[in-house]
């Protein structure tokens, strides 16, 4: 059976046979992994939609869980989750308007805030997270031990050259 990554694939192979300093392997192996990287993603918004949430929100909760009295600052959350204060808030907003979430004046100062995951928000990850933790073994159980500890050391190797090209703007420099 073809993947869905064949045409692609094919696609790839036609453009090598007509240019001999075409970088097949290197181009083929890039969008291997944005096509995985996208089917991965299609995979989990599925799963998250017919549990009843989004990314952000799961991610949210999950962030809260992980903090030692399941409470963050909106501006921590914010942080955590790679987006604006003003997205944090909304996202608070539809935590809190679920009974996932309250606002809590801190005990130290008034003036801060803090986001408590409540009873009902906890509940909802210790239903949700079983199903999607199945899915992950179904996924990752294509490849054995060995194999997922090589694909962990490779896609760490190659996370690190990314963030040191993008450090060193390698990128901008090859495109001018």
């Amino acid at each position: 059976m073809d993947s869905s990554f064949t045409p692609i694939e094919q696609m790839l192979k036609f453009r090598a046979s007509r240019q001999k300093t075409f970088p097949y392997q290197e181009i083929l192996l890039t969008r291997l992994c944005m096509h995985m990287q996208g089917k991965l993603l299609e995979n989990r918004n599925k799963m998250l939609k017919a549990q009843g949430i989004n990314e952000t929100l799961f991610m949210a909760l999950i962030t809260l869980e992980s903090q030692e009295n399941h409470s963050i600052q909106p501006s921590e959350l914010s942080c955590a989750l790679g987006s604006s204060r003003t997205n944090a808030t909304r996202i608070a907003d539809e935590l809190e308007k679920r009974g996932w979430i309250e606002r809590r004046e801190s005990d130290n100062d008034r003036r801060c805030l803090h986001l408590q995951l409540t009873e009902k928000g906890k509940d909802f990850l210790d239903e949700v997270l079983p199903p999607q933790h199945s899915c992950l073994h179904m996924l990752w159980s294509s490849l054995d031990e060995q194999e997922k500890s090589q694909l962990e050391t490779i896609t760490r190797k190659l996370l690190l050259r990314l963030d040191q090209m993008e450090a060193d703007e390698t990128v901008l420099e090859a495109v001018r």
